[in-house]
Parts: structure tokens; sequence; C-alpha cells
């Protein structure tokens, strides 16, 4: 019976779309986390901001000082151009992870098409292996029924 073991030609392109899919994924997940760390820092200044409006507001029922309320505002100026500029990153950064993952998906895309391709040869080596068996098996069997025939004829022939 012939066994021949699947020996897939295209292995070591599927190896590269595997790695490249591997590679892909990484830059993914750094980009993911580029986009949590900038939505976390932009939450940070908003709660800065919060924090030291609150401050202002009880500052407010007692005496007042000029300076204190030009240096806080001075501050929430600047915690605004941080967060708007922070918000255009962050969409920067939004924009980049998009672009990747359809970078990743292209590349598992690619991965599949050719481990379609190899499950598709592994079928048709197996179904070849299988018809070459039956051919063996019937060969053998019409062998034998051949060896019958001539024996059941030996044995007929002297009694006539």
């Amino acid at each position: 019976m012939a066994n021949k073991k699947f020996k897939y030609r295209l292995e070591p392109l599927l190896n590269i779309r595997k790695h490249r899919e591997k590679e892909r994924q990484k830059e993914h997940a750094e980009a993911e986390a580029q986009v949590l760390q900038q939505e976390s820092s932009l939450q940070q200044m908003d709660e800065h901001r919060l924090g030291t409006l609150d401050a202002q507001r009880d500052r407010l029922s007692g005496t007042i000082s000029v300076a204190e309320t030009l240096v806080c505002s001075r501050y929430l100026v600047k915690l605004k151009r941080d967060r708007l500029a922070g918000t255009e990153l962050l969409h920067g950064l939004r924009k980049e992870e998009d672009e990747r993952r359809v970078r990743l998906v292209e590349a598992a895309r690619q991965r599949k098409i050719f481990e379609m391709l190899r499950e598709k040869q592994e079928k048709k080596h197996l179904e070849e292996i299988a018809k070459a068996d039956q051919k063996e098996l019937d060969e053998v069997a019409a062998v034998n029924d051949r060896r019958k025939k001539k024996k059941g004829r030996r044995k007929s022939s002297p009694s006539q």
C-alpha cells in the first residue's frame, strides 16, 4: 500500500505568511496600547482641570487674590491647549491603529489562503493514496480470483 507522506511545496511561503501575521499582530497591539495610553493621559488632564476648578471655587468663599486667580486661569488655559493637542494626537493614533488593523486582517487573509490551499492539496493527496490502495486491493482480489478459477478448472478437468 502506497502511503507516501504529504509534502506541501508552499510550506515556506505559508510560514512566511504566518510570521508576517504575527508581526502585524504585534504592530496592532502596540498601536492599541498607544491609543489606550493617550486616552488615559487625556482622562488625567480632565481630572486635573476639574480639580483645579473645584479648588478655585473653594477659594471664592474667602478673600480672592488676583495673582492666584491669574495663575489658576493660565493653568486652565494650558490644560485646555494640552487637551486639544492630546485629542489631535489621539485621532492620529486611532487612525494608525485602524491602518494597522487593516494590515493585520490582510495578513490573516493571506495566511488563510495558503492554509486552505494546503488543505485542498492534502485532501487530494489522501484521495490519491486511497485510490492507489483500492487499485492495489482490486488487483490482489483479481489475482486471487484467477487462481481460484484455475484451481476450479483443474479439479473439474480430470473428473470429466
